[in-house]
């Protein structure tokens, strides 16, 4: 029975996004595999503990378009961040294939209560109703990727033969 890589090559990407938005603002990235946070941000001395979640919405999804952040997991990323002395940040990249966008919220860990309460945590609502209403809150850092294309198919057979 084959098993798919694509939810850990998922993570890793999203890893590597949210890297590549710090980096652009100008933040030193480290990566490590901690339980509670996958980076380190560091800039003008202040330091910052990154838990980082991704979702891929494929075509056609009727999946809800919110995310719960487990009060669990917040735990353990509040305990990383205060064993190391930084400020714990949650990173969660939502990309959406029907739009051709990729988006990532970024909020600190203290104002995560100030998302709609969900039963076991806290709940990020992107609905295109909620979405402006979420997205204009003052403690939600928002970077996006827009007019995202994939190739329409898979590679010519003829390409890819060795002769």
């Amino acid at each position: 029975m084959a098993r798919s890589r694509s939810p850990k090559l998922l993570g890793d990407f999203g890893e590597g996004l949210v890297s590549y938005a710090l980096i652009r603002k100008g933040f030193e990235i480290a990566i490590v595999d901690h339980v509670g946070a996958d980076l380190i941000a560091e800039k003008n001395g202040k330091r910052f503990a990154v838990s980082v979640k991704t979702r891929l919405f494929k075509p056609g999804s009727k999946e809800s378009l919110s995310f719960v952040v487990e009060r669990e997991h917040i735990e353990k990323l509040n305990h990383f961040a205060k064993q190391w002395d930084m400020v714990p940040l949650f990173a969660l990249v939502l990309c959406l294939s029907d739009e051709r966008t990729i988006h990532l919220l970024v909020i600190r860990s203290a104002d995560l209560s100030k998302l709609h309460e969900a039963k076991h945590g806290f709940s990020f609502r992107f609905s295109k109703s909620a979405r402006q209403k979420l997205l204009q809150q003052p403690f939600l850092d928002y970077s996006c990727w827009t007019g995202e294309t994939i190739g329409k198919g898979d590679f010519a057979e003829t390409a890819c033969s060795p002769n």
